[in-house]
């Protein structure tokens, strides 16, 4: 039931970043990157990387002592790891928050899915079954949960989601409402009545709501129904929790041209973007291009929140190396059948290998996306514990 619940159709993609050189004062808040953005989003574009450096100089991530675990050796091993897969997948992410906010405390950390981290069961002499309890830890190190599916799409686009499986979504939400977390919820629909429906249900829990065109749960294009945003309003975005709306766009290439595809986005009224920072995952979105996407259409600022899958690797992305293959290194594993666009394999989430291409420097990829000046990050891959717990 995990595996199934978590892979079917959970598997976006964000892409590469590269190294920048320049320096600004740390714990640079929102306010003034913005107020700087005259200054320096129109003209600081990099000749020699993807993405340029300007609100950060990070430093070098040193983990804690047994935070985390060292790569396994040997080439391809069909053996299960001996690892704890929720707990380890729980602390890479309280990690990655932990090393973003110490930069910019602003910056919002969003998991996409992965519910069963939220709680742990905590067993007792009386109850054999356990007593749910609250990660603490882990709901402190995020600012919002992302869910997709919980009323439509979640076998076929348009179609109701299982009953069981949106009551199982919403008892999560319901039990975490106390913990001060901003929700989003991606539904696959394009009908207004069943927007209307799915969102009256939401409406105890104050979540933010976006039901995504076809084809299919590809996110590949901006929804047309409604023709205007939830909520739409002129006023000043600062972060995800004043936002009333937000849309995602991860693949790009519909759009044809970069050119087409930030003007597309840029001539919306949406508070809160989430968006792959490259084209078609190849063409590094720049600093005017970031100038252009901040503002909506009524010229007030929005957030721009960056995609980035932490725990599968991607072989178009540019930390893949020609000679990877499954275990080879170490921390890369057999192919993802289940992955939205192919192309990925799993990989060994814990090792610190796998860790530093992630984050935790300057030219890792949360680095690079700190400094190209997103507000946030949304995480993707959350759930690949599922998938190490069935493997």
């Amino acid at each position: 039931m995990a595996k199934q619940r978590h892979s079917k159709s959970r598997q976006i993609q964000p892409t590469p970043v590269a190294s920048g050189n320049g320096v600004a004062p740390k714990s640079m808040s929102r306010r003034q990157f913005l107020g700087n953005s005259a200054a320096g989003l129109g003209g600081a574009l990099l000749a020699t990387t993807p993405l340029g450096a300007y609100a950060q100089d990070l430093e070098p991530f040193i983990p804690a002592p047994n935070s985390l675990s060292n790569g396994r050796s040997g080439g391809i091993n069909t053996g299960k790891p001996e690892k704890d897969f929720i707990e380890e997948m729980r602390d890479y992410v309280i990690a990655i928050s932990r090393w973003a906010k110490s930069y910019r405390s602003d910056f919002a950390v969003i998991a996409m899915n992965g519910l069963e981290l939220t709680e742990f069961l905590e067993k007792t002499l009386f109850d054999t079954r356990g007593v749910a309890e609250p990660a603490r830890n882990y709901l402190r190190a995020l600012d919002a949960i992302l869910v997709e599916a919980p009323f439509y799409g979640f076998e076929n686009y348009g179609e109701p989601t299982n009953a069981e499986e949106t009551k199982y979504i919403l008892g999560y939400l319901e039990r975490l409402k106390l913990e001060g977390l901003q929700y989003l919820a991606v539904d696959y629909t394009e009908n207004r009545a069943d927007m209307n429906k799915a969102r009256a249900q939401l409406k105890g829990l104050d979540a933010l709501y976006y039901a995504a065109p076809p084809p299919g749960m590809q996110l590949s294009s901006l929804a047309k129904v409604p023709s205007t945003p939830f909520g739409s309003n002129p006023h000043v975005i600062d972060n995800i929790r004043q936002a009333n709306n937000f849309a995602m766009v991860l693949d790009s290439s519909p759009y044809g041209t970069k050119d087409a595809y930030v003007e597309a986005l840029a001539a919306t009224n949406y508070d809160t973007l989430i968006i792959d920072p490259f084209h078609r995952g190849t063409i590094p979105l720049t600093y005017d291009d970031m100038k252009r996407l901040r503002y909506k259409k009524t010229g007030t600022p929005r957030v721009l929140i960056s995609y980035l899958n932490i725990a599968t690797a991607e072989t178009y992305r540019y930390y893949w190396k020609s000679g990877w293959r499954a275990g080879s290194p170490d921390y890369v594993s057999e192919g993802n059948l289940m992955a939205r666009w192919g192309q990925e394999h799993h990989v060994h989430y814990w090792t610190r290998e796998w860790q530093s291409i992630i984050f935790g420097n300057e030219s890792s990829y949360l680095g690079n996306i700190m400094k190209l000046g997103f507000d946030g990050v949304l995480m993707a891959g959350i759930d690949e514990y599922a998938w190490w717990l069935d493997y």
